[in-house]
């Protein structure tokens, strides 16, 4: 059984992270997560491509509302 998540798609957003090594890719996420402590990660997936390793993240972000 898996969970449903109780968001709308308006409030998803993605980040790629990219690196030439597991370790820089693993400081590279460290360093977005410390950024971005209020927002909650939905998943995280990694993804080689090429000579480089990509990180996806999909995470909860507040609705922004522009006004003219």
């Amino acid at each position: 059984m898996s969970d449903a998540i109780a968001t709308s798609a308006s409030y998803l957003y993605t980040a790629t992270l990219s690196a030439d090594d597991a370790a820089s890719l693993d400081q590279a996420a460290d360093q977005w997560l410390n950024d971005h402590i209020a927002n909650e990660v939905v998943s995280m997936q990694l993804a080689p491509g090429g000579d480089r390793l990509h990180l996806l993240i999909v995470y909860k972000g507040e609705r922004r509302v522009r006004r003219a």
